[in-house]
């Protein structure tokens, strides 16, 4: 009897924790709005639009002095390249992005309080920054997995509202809207003109074109 209860048990624990997992799969459309901050001041400078289908995602950087950049990560292969446009030729850089971890330091802690942001119900965490003295408060929502927002890895659902630095101040990362779809699987393939280089190989190529200008 002790062991058909312990089977049971465990067969309930299987399937609760499969379900858990199924939850964070996400494919559809994600849409980011980000602004610098500055003393004070702050102004939307660039969007993030990421399309996610299980484990392939696109994500699209559209700013206004770098203009757009790609990058398409294939997590169940261990796989990802930047696309890069140049006058020479449309490059595939190989990459290693999808193993790495969070460009950034910091520390979360789990704080009660919530509030909806791009449609959905977000939670709140406090993020100690490495770059920043003061922690700062961010959002995430737990039924997507934080892999999908191609940043905060270490969140426990997808970051709906955080923070990045750079030279030109504080990045805020703050989600928009979610778009549950199945996007086409075209989307998450090279492109048949880029050429498909090593990191290395390009830095040779465009050093010669930038020799030639």
């Amino acid at each position: 009897m002790k062991r058909k209860m312990y089977c049971l048990l465990l067969i309930i624990l299987c399937w609760n924790h499969s379900r858990a997992q199924k939850s964070k799969v996400f494919s559809g459309v994600l849409t980011y709005a980000i602004e610098t901050l500055n003393a004070g001041d702050s102004s939307t400078r660039a969007k993030m639009i990421i399309y996610a289908k299980d484990s392939l995602i696109r994500v699209v950087n559209f700013h206004t002095e770098t203009g757009k950049q790609e990058l398409i990560k294939h997590l169940s292969y261990n796989k990802s390249y930047l696309l890069i446009e140049t006058p020479l030729q449309n490059f595939a850089i190989r990459t290693n992005e999808h193993l790495l971890k969070d460009s950034i330091s910091y520390q979360i802690e789990k704080v009660r309080g919530s509030k909806k942001i791009g449609g959905v119900k977000s939670r709140k965490l406090l993020v100690k920054y490495a770059e920043n003295q003061l922690p700062l408060t961010c959002f995430y929502y737990k039924k997507i997995a934080s892999k999908y927002a191609n940043s905060m890895k270490a969140f426990p659902g997808l970051p709906t509202l955080f923070y990045s630095f750079s030279d030109n101040g504080i990045l805020r990362y703050r989600l928009e809207k979610i778009e549950y779809n199945d996007p086409p699987l075209a989307l998450f393939q090279l492109p048949k003109d880029y050429k498909i280089v090593s990191m290395e190989e390009f830095s040779l190529i465009f050093d010669e074109l930038y020799k030639k200008d």
